[in-house]
């Protein structure tokens, strides 16, 4: 028996998200899949249009057999932590046989190549070189990628490329023992805002729920049923969520925070502190705090992220001591009968507590308490960020969602 894993968002599910399963269904007829997939935030830094366990139902009536949830200090982080702390899981459930994951290139040993460029003695000093005339991350990667490689910058810019790149260079780096399926990805590309036929991206999907006239027909043609129920209740409920909502409280942690402590925060380095602190004085909205903050080094997917650590009072050395320890645990989100033979597969062969309730490992109470465990401190921030994305929708969402929230069991359809 086969089992497939594939690291996700599915911010919504949507019929690209299913062609990629049936795809790698037609070369694996017996496999099984498993979806880690990020919880209330995304990677991008942005609260996800479902929440976590109406995206993991989603997923499972689309054709995954397990989801289960990505600790947010992997989620919401940079492509290369996003993609090792996905392939880093996967791993260490010690059942996994396939990592599938869909591509603008499919061609599998160009890049297993460029991945393996990341390994070679030159590319550390021609990032470093990119780095200091001021490129991104994920610009500086690409650069030094093609200079490495003679690979066109243009093709390693594609958003689903570069993460496809990472996720083989994960596997490298874990020795884990997959066989990797790529699958061309289908019309819609990530950030292409226009529907194509029967496919849309993911970006297009949530643009056009924020829209006040929606065209719900197009809607339906790139969706799963279940998917345009959930959107079409969310929408029409005006239950979707606003991220302006957490404004004050990032103004006001940022107006009463002494230098140091912001200091502290992951990713903010190189003197942003002042520039920061400065922002905060006089913005009036988040997306004009963005903007007094955004540059060619800084681009807005960074700073979004960095806004929900300041928030979370998520530190530097806190994010070195989980990318030491990679994920912790197995944190169920939802099911079907396949997912159970999965779940006896994963306690037979990993070393991970399996969390089907999170009170038997944390509650509301003990996530107060000082020295906490690496272990507790990781599902303490997964639960406090779903805190923070409650806070996101008007009027706000249930307290203590995750310590009364049991993972969700679809039967499988006859």
């Amino acid at each position: 028996m086969q089992i497939t894993g594939i690291v996700s968002e599915y911010n919504p599910f949507h019929n690209g998200h299913k062609y990629l399963i049936d795809e790698h269904k037609k070369r694996n007829p017996n496999t099984h899949f498993i979806a880690v997939m990020s919880g209330n935030f995304t990677q991008r830094g942005e609260a996800a249009i479902l929440n976590k366990w109406q995206r993991a139902h989603l997923a499972i009536a689309g054709g995954i057999d397990l989801v289960l949830e990505l600790p947010f200090v992997f989620a919401v982080r940079s492509a290369q932590h996003f993609a090792y702390g996905g392939i880093d899981l996967l791993n260490k459930l010690g059942c996994v046989n396939n990592i599938c994951f869909g591509s603008e290139n499919t061609n599998k040993a160009e890049l297993m190549q460029i991945a393996q460029s990341f390994f070679k003695p030159e590319f550390s000093s021609l990032f470093q070189n990119n780095i200091s005339q001021g490129l991104s991350y994920a610009a500086a990667v690409s650069k030094t990628l093609s200079q490495i490689t003679n690979v066109d910058e243009a093709i390693l810019k594609a958003p689903n490329t570069i993460l496809g790149i990472e996720y083989l260079k994960a596997i490298k780096m874990l020795q884990a023992p997959f066989d990797v399926d790529i699958i061309k990805r289908k019309k819609a590309q990530h950030n292409d805002l226009n529907y194509q036929n029967n496919f849309a991206s993911g970006t297009a999907i949530r643009h056009c729920l924020y829209k006040d006239n929606i065209n719900f027909s197009e809607l339906k043609q790139v969706v799963l049923q279940e998917t345009f129920f959930l959107l079409q209740q969310a929408y029409m409920q005006k239950n979707l969520p606003q991220e302006d909502n957490l404004f004050l409280s990032l103004l006001s942690k940022l107006r009463l925070a002494k230098l140091n402590d912001i200091k502290k925060i992951y990713n903010v380095n190189e003197g942003l502190e002042f520039k920061l602190l400065k922002a905060a004085t006089q913005a009036k909205n988040r997306q004009e705090l963005l903007d007094k903050l955004k540059s060619k080094r800084y681009p807005l997917t960074k700073l979004q992220r960095m806004l929900l650590y300041i928030i979370l009072d998520l530190t530097k050395q806190q994010i070195d001591k989980f990318d030491k320890s990679g994920a912790l645990y197995v944190r169920v989100l939802a099911f079907n009968e396949k997912g159970k033979y999965i779940l006896r597969q994963i306690k037979e062969k990993s070393t991970l507590p399996i969390i089907t309730k999170t009170t038997t490992y944390l509650d509301s109470k003990k996530r107060r308490q000082e020295n906490l465990t690496t272990f507790e401190e990781m599902l303490s921030i997964d639960t406090y960020a779903t805190e923070l994305y409650n806070l996101c929708f008007n009027p706000v969402h249930i307290y203590g969602e995750d310590f009364i929230t049991s993972p969700i069991y679809i039967q499988n359809k006859n």
